[in-house]
């Protein structure tokens, strides 16, 4: 955290996602004390004229003046350079030497892209749809109004903030990002730049683009968000780029049942393979998506009764096999997600509790990724010396451990035990299971001597605190036993001692 500058302005404090061929970080705009997303271009896209290519869409991108479009602040090109490990927040020296990298910072978005929300919970209800639906025409009018194409709207590139307001990332900077990728000036003729899945079948051939391909991605975005997936899926790009072009897309109520006639009839328009049997501008769309009923309303239980109804949910979990345990808290990731926002404290702590059963039932390294993200979003909500995100943290070493790689285990345990005591306090009895598990982890990685070294002062840490005859220190003791054994290559190969449940994850929540 705050470990890089660059053009010695943008202090880059965590990193916030990657692309093909750009990294986004969260920055501290220096100059003008606010937080932006800085956008900096790979090194392999780095070619000459990749600075001007850049900044002729950045300033086209800058001049879209939309609640629904976000924000270009700046671009240009400037030196990456390491800030001093004593005094991050101090910028490197004028002259310093540092790498010169390509860069875009916009209007940071306190939200989720529609990707991630696709992925925690859709198919999404209509109303909610239709509303993202007409704010995201709003957005293309004002582009294509200003002669500016996107030619990549997909999830990704579409972001919702806490409140509902929908922002487009991205006008005009992703085809400059995609030209360079390609290796082509940005008029490149026959050149087919976008996301396959939801591409028009005339980015897919090459031809000429207008305003009526952006909708065509539009639509198929509109149906990703209703049925769970865009119209020809997922998969290799050549059938992808065949299927738009040749192939008619699934009748959306053949999918979703119940989906009426009026928004299925418009996401087929929206979808036809001809641009001039689509909607022919942004305006048009939002006409037709303000005639599409909406289904009765039935009356919504109150924000606690559903709160009282999910902790309910959540104490059934107290037993259930891993399979089971899975599938329910996958469910009811999505009504904490629905009922609670995404940062709320048992949203994380659903998350925390579905990587655990992830391990449980043997996926371990899909368990890591689950809390190596949660891990990061708690500490952005939370802080890092927050109970949930020291949680959040013991259990990625310890499943990090359980897939196999004990030595970043005890790199993260190293992370985190001077957080834990800070809180705990240093005679914590879990204070004292993390370092223990830090002391295994560290002997697995083949560091022996070290792991002697940690119990030994451990051991006699936690006989006075929890005295010399419990059961903790004894197995600590026969721990530390074998791992004397390997250290001092006897030659006799002793079992390693059977963790006891105190090595195991902090305990689960079960309500």
């Amino acid at each position: 955290m705050g470990d890089w500058w660059l053009a010695g302005r943008y202090r880059l404090i965590e990193r916030l996602g990657s692309g093909g061929m750009a990294v986004v970080w969260r920055a501290r705009d220096t100059h003008m004390h606010r937080h932006v997303a800085v956008k900096l271009l790979r090194d392999e896209y780095t070619v000459p004229g990749a600075a001007e290519r850049l900044a002729r869409e950045a300033r086209v991108a800058g001049e879209l003046a939309s609640p629904h479009i976000v924000t270009v602040y700046d671009f240009g090109t400037g030196p990456l350079q390491q800030a001093a490990p004593g005094d991050p927040h101090t910028p490197p020296v004028p002259d310093a030497a540092g790498h010169e990298s390509v860069y875009v910072t916009m209007e940071l978005v306190p939200g989720r892209s529609l990707a991630k929300v696709v992925s925690d919970e859709a198919p999404l209800p209509l109303g909610r749809v239709l509303d993202w639906a007409a704010q995201l025409c709003d957005a293309l009018e004002v582009a294509h109004e200003a002669g500016v194409l996107h030619r990549d709207i997909k999830p990704a590139n579409v972001m919702t903030t806490d409140r509902g307001v929908l922002k487009v990332l991205d006008f005009g900077i992703a085809r400059s990002m995609k030209t360079l990728a390609a290796g082509s000036t940005l008029t490149r003729p026959g050149g087919v730049l976008g996301t396959a899945a939801y591409m028009s079948p005339e980015q897919a051939n090459g031809s000429e683009l207008d305003a009526r391909s952006d909708l065509y991605s539009a639509g198929c975005l509109l149906y990703e968000l209703l049925v769970g997936e865009p119209p020809f899926g997922f998969g290799e790009v050549p059938s992808l780029l065949f299927r738009h072009v040749h192939v008619e897309a699934e009748i959306p109520e053949r999918v979703r049942a119940g989906l009426p006639d009026a928004m299925a009839e418009l996401i087929l328009a929206l979808l036809a393979k001809h641009p001039s049997d689509r909607p022919q501008d942004a305006a048009a769309v939002r006409r037709r998506l303000a005639v599409v009923p909406l289904p009765p309303s039935t009356p919504q239980p109150s924000r606690s009764e559903q709160a009282e109804e999910l902790a309910r949910r959540m104490d059934e979990l107290s037993g259930l096999p891993p399979d089971e345990a899975v599938d329910r808290l996958r469910d009811l990731l999505r009504a904490h997600l629905a009922v609670f926002g995404p940062d709320h404290e048992r949203t994380l702590n659903v998350r925390d509790d579905l990587a655990y059963y992830l391990g449980l039932r043997g996926e371990r390294p899909l368990a890591v990724r689950v809390l190596r993200q949660l891990v990061v979003d708690c500490g952005r909500v939370l802080g890092a010396e927050h109970q949930v995100t020291l949680a959040a943290r013991r259990n990625l070493a310890y499943w990090t451990a359980k897939a196999g790689e004990p030595g970043e285990a005890a790199r993260l345990l190293g992370d985190l035990l001077p957080d834990y005591a800070h809180v705990h306090g240093p005679s914590d009895v879990e204070t004292l299971k993390v370092r223990r598990e830090l002391a295994l982890c560290t002997g697995r990685s083949g560091d022996v001597d070290e792991a002697v070294r940690l119990l030994r002062v451990l051991i006699a840490d936690m006989a006075r605190v929890l005295g010399g005859e419990h059961r903790q220190v004894i197995t600590a003791r026969e721990e530390l036993a074998y791992w004397d054994h390997r250290s001092a290559k006897t030659g006799t190969v002793l079992p390693e001692p059977t963790a006891s449940p105190d090595s195991s994850p902090s305990a689960r929540r079960t309500g």
